[in-house]
């Protein structure tokens, strides 16, 4: 039998290098989850917490944008696992970096059109909850993790056998 114990951790808790100016500032942008963007969650799950390891976390990483939008998103998943789904990214705040020929949704299919299945989306989202992410733009198509254009694709013969236009 092996038995494992953890020691306590007694080191003493660090304030991150924050400057009082720099602090104020962050300590401003974290408190973006006090907001009523994300009020219908509140009750749910308390932001202070949240907002106290923001701002630990963005004092560490001198202001860092992406530690901010890692924490909000945290939150979201939060609350979304009580139910509550928050719309909360956009073109300015937190954007998502989609590739090219591609754009940012906060409802995309699950399973998207590719080049094997352009029909995917159109069949699955009657079944699929949607998540946020990037969705390709008119006229293009996943293929091996890229938007290609439609005409881009291969065929299928009478087998259903899927053949790219590089294999043809």
């Amino acid at each position: 039998l092996l038995s494992c114990s953890c020691l306590p951790d007694l080191r003493e808790d660090d304030d991150p290098p924050c400057t009082a100016e720099n602090k104020q500032v962050i300590e401003r942008q974290c408190n973006v989850l006090k907001s009523d963007k994300f009020k219908v969650c509140h009750s749910l799950v308390n932001p202070d917490d949240f907002i106290e390891i923001c701002i630990y976390d963005m004092c560490q990483y001198d202001g860092m944008k992406s530690a901010l939008c890692d924490i909000v998103q945290v939150y979201v998943d939060t609350c979304k696992n009580h139910g509550i789904t928050i719309k909360w990214r956009n073109s300015t705040f937190c954007p998502l970096p989609c590739p090219s020929r591609s754009h940012y949704k906060d409802c995309v299919s699950a399973c998207p059109s590719t080049c094997s299945d352009i029909f995917a989306s159109s069949l699955c989202e009657k079944t699929e909850e949607c998540t946020e992410g990037c969705e390709c733009d008119d006229n293009y198509v996943l293929s091996n993790g890229n938007c290609v254009p439609l005409s881009s694709c291969g065929c299928r013969d009478d087998d259903n056998n899927y053949y790219s236009v590089s294999s043809l």
